[in-house]
C-alpha cells in the first residue's frame, strides 16, 4: 500500500506572500513620500532629501518585488501542474 503526501495545492508558499507584502508596503510608503514632496512643494518649503529619494527609488523597488512574487507564483503553479 502506498501512502500519498497530503498537500493543499492552493496554498501559496510563504516566501511569495512575504515578498508580495513587502513590495506592497514599500510602494505605499513611496506613494506617501510622493504626497509629502508635493505638499512641501505647494507650501513653498524645500522637502528633505531623504523624502525625494524615498519617493524616487521605492516605487521601482516595490514593483520589482511584486513582479518577483508574480513570477515565483507562476513557477510554483507550473511545477504543481506537472507534478
Amino acid at each position: 500500500m502506498t501512502t500519498q503526501k497530503s498537500q493543499n495545492l492552493d496554498v501559496t508558499p510563504a516566501w511569495i506572500t512575504a515578498v508580495l507584502w513587502v513590495g506592497v508596503a514599500i510602494v505605499i510608503a513611496s506613494f506617501l513620500a510622493l504626497i509629502g514632496v508635493l505638499v512641501y512643494y505647494f507650501a513653498g518649503i524645500t522637502p528633505a532629501t531623504w523624502l525625494f529619494w524615498l519617493a524616487l527609488l521605492a516605487f521601482p523597488t516595490g514593483f520589482i518585488l511584486m513582479l518577483v512574487a508574480l513570477v515565483g507564483n507562476v513557477f510554483v503553479r507550473r511545477k504543481r501542474q506537472h507534478a
